[in-house]
């Protein structure tokens, strides 16, 4: 998975992380005491953090899908994570394909996999990767790619490229919309349903 960028700043929740990470160190120092284990100014700087990380760590996997910090404001970064099928309308000759698009995401990296099925005689990987919240639960996902073929399942005149992709999803509903443009002068059209 690679960093993208997001409409999201990030900084109401990384500033919750932060007094996060000061209240656990303060619980810490205080059991430390308890304790008897060293004196307590040793350890206020690692335990704030080793608490920070493991709250990072923590929003990064997984806290930052629930649904009440999103409700709250303090993650604005959509859901997008899943596997859409559907099909690829190309400029080629009007050529109708069947694909899939399998998006693999956390709250600071994503990778998107897009194949052309069945059998799959190519696929993408994105690269780079823009995600912004355009309103109306919808979001707008824009990455660059490197298509790999597989020579004797592709057609003879395909090979590996580069291009780029525009899509936007109804997080309610999982639609897909999208269209996209390689360095074959090829473009097309993306119309995928979350499965």
């Amino acid at each position: 998975m690679h960093v993208y960028s997001s409409s999201d700043n990030r900084t109401s929740a990384l500033g919750a992380i932060a007094v996060g990470a000061v209240l656990l160190a303060i619980g810490a120092n205080v059991a430390f005491q308890a304790l008897g284990i060293g004196p307590a100014w040793l350890f206020s700087p690692p335990a704030v953090a080793a608490s920070f990380g493991l709250l990072y760590h923590a929003m990064d996997t997984r806290a930052w899908r629930w649904a009440p910090l999103h409700r709250l404001g303090v993650i604005q970064v959509p859901v997008l994570a899943g596997v859409y099928d559907g099909q690829l309308i190309s400029s080629y000759q009007q050529t109708t394909l069947p694909v899939r698009i399998c998006i693999d995401q956390s709250w600071t990296k994503i990778a998107v996999r897009f194949d052309v099925l069945p059998p799959t005689s190519s696929t993408s990987y994105s690269i780079t990767a823009a995600l912004a919240d355009v309103g109306h639960h919808h979001a707008r996902l824009t990455y660059t790619y490197r298509n790999q073929t597989r020579p004797g399942v592709a057609e003879a005149d395909m090979n590996d490229h580069d291009g780029t992709a525009e899509v936007v999803i109804d997080t309610r509903t999982g639609q897909l919309t999208g269209r996209y443009f390689n360095f074959r002068g090829r473009q097309g059209t993306l119309t995928l349903t979350r499965v």
